[in-house]
């Protein structure tokens, strides 16, 4: 089997088909001149194979799934492959021909996966899913409506276990000496040093982070963003404060919660698959943006998560700008790890307004 890079998306693939070095033209998308990995010449001078072996390995033909794997999920390889993983990037009939011809010059792999319709028993396995599935059984969705409107402390809905393990993975380290700003908006005096840190605990409003009685600092990684994170309009009077750490801090870096790859460890493939949407979720609902019309219980699931982090000794949360992908912000459980350095007041002038029909 002969394929390129460009048949690729994922990151890990087309780093170790550009690491063989091969030049050529690809069979398969038609690009030319391109990094070339040809599975028989290349076997050993590559993981290319083991990765697409630990893929395809999990299929298991139509004819060998329980009478009780639900129908719609049963799929001809190439269409299951394009749905289930970001790995390929050309068309299905393309990830066919890969497949097909990978497939028939192997050893290992049941030809019939190539042939027949196929499916991953364990999606469907209440036991795999109890042991492996930060959801269970469940969904995301489930799971916030559940907090919403039954119960908001204890839910069988989510595996603790499992998330707080998923969780360890994103944790990292803020050296002292780091700096972020703060905003709020103001009158044409501006706030004190002072009034810059979070709200105390009796008058701290519900946020993203906090719920209603959690003081909170909320800080962003650029001046400018965290203008925008305020949505401050034109001609506000804004006070920007300065923090800077006063010593590390340990924080869960949601923003990196989700791994472009399923090849980043050698972990089980299908927990991979099967955790990966509920990350994806809690990822974008950390960076939400919320308008003023929304409600406060919008904010109840990554109170959750937050409250879990700071449960398990962690100093706060990473995660993206809701305005700018290139910053990002950190919520500090306890503001006593920086100091405020400097803070000063702003008038602001125009600002650029983008729309979107919806």
């Amino acid at each position: 089997m002969i394929c390129c890079i460009n048949c690729f998306k994922d990151t890990e693939i087309r780093a170790a088909i550009e690491m063989v070095g091969h030049i050529g033209d690809c069979p398969v998308c038609r690009n030319r001149n391109t990094w070339i990995y040809d599975s028989e010449k290349d076997a050993d001078k590559t993981n290319v194979g083991e990765m697409l072996d630990s893929i395809l390995e999990l299929y298991v033909p139509e004819s060998e799934l329980s009478t009780l794997y639900p129908e719609d999920e049963e799929m001809l390889i190439e269409d299951r492959l394009l749905k289930d993983w970001s790995i390929f990037s050309g068309s299905s009939h393309e990830v066919k021909q890969i497949v097909s011809e990978y497939v028939s010059e192997s050893l290992d792999l049941d030809s019939r996966i190539a042939i027949e319709r196929v499916g991953i028993p364990q999606l469907f396995d209440e036991t795999y899913l109890k042991d492996n599935s930060i959801m269970g059984k469940y969904s995301w969705d489930v799971f916030k409506k559940y907090l919403r409107n039954e119960n908001r402390f204890h839910s069988k809905y989510i595996n603790l276990e499992i998330l707080e393990s998923v969780l360890k993975e994103t944790e990292i380290i803020i050296p002292a000496g780091t700096k972020f700003y703060r905003a709020r908006v103001s009158d044409k005096s501006g706030y004190s040093r002072k009034e810059m840190w979070a709200p105390p605990d009796d008058v701290a409003s519900p946020g993203r982070v906090n719920s209603k009685g959690q003081s909170c600092l909320y800080l962003c990684s650029h001046k400018k963003t965290t203008v925008k994170e305020i949505r401050a309009h034109a001609f506000d009077y804004v006070t920007i404060a300065t923090f800077k750490l006063n010593r590390n801090v340990r924080v869960l870096d949601l923003s990196s919660i989700v791994h472009s790859s399923p090849f980043y460890t050698e972990n089980d493939k299908v927990a991979y698959l099967v955790n990966e949407s509920t990350l994806r979720q809690i990822q974008n609902d950390m960076a939400k943006p919320m308008s003023r019309l929304d409600s406060d219980l919008d904010y109840l699931p990554t109170q959750y998560i937050s409250d879990f982090a700071k449960f398990l000794g962690y100093d706060g949360v990473k995660y993206f700008s809701t305005f700018d992908k290139a910053s990002y912000n950190v919520a500090l459980f306890d503001s006593s790890a920086c100091d405020c350095t400097y803070h000063r007041n702003f008038l602001i002038g125009d600002l650029e307004y983008k729309m979107s029909a919806v």
